[in-house]
């Protein structure tokens, strides 16, 4: 299994979301999707690594969980064979994302 994170590479840091996930999986999804970094601002895409390095930060754990179910429904999406069942689950998982950019935003506000 490997590890979900955000590379910041002007920062050298890696945001971890605690999500593992087979990198086949990984290459499956169809979207390519970006979270603003807490530490430069800037929009990171996603990356999935073997180890987490020692510098890793944390994910909040709401952010983390609807991360998470954006991933999971990414992954129906992609093996959906009827197509509106197929947009149902990206329309979800587009909303969770949403979810998980507000909560790690809030959560970024009270650090």
């Amino acid at each position: 299994m490997a590890h979900l994170v955000f590379r910041c590479d002007q920062h050298s840091r890696v945001i971890t979301t605690g999500i593992e996930l087979h990198p086949q999986v990984f290459k499956n999804l169809d979207k390519v999707r970006t979270m603003q970094c807490r530490f430069c601002g800037q929009d990171h895409a996603w990356d999935v690594v073997e180890y987490l390095p020692a510098t890793a930060a944390l994910m909040s754990i709401r952010a983390e969980d609807c991360l998470g179910r954006s991933v999971q429904n990414d992954m129906f999406a992609a093996q959906a064979t009827d197509l509106r069942i197929r947009a149902l689950h990206e329309q979800i998982s587009a909303q969770w994302y949403r979810l998980a950019i507000e909560h790690e935003a809030k959560a970024a506000a009270l650090a």
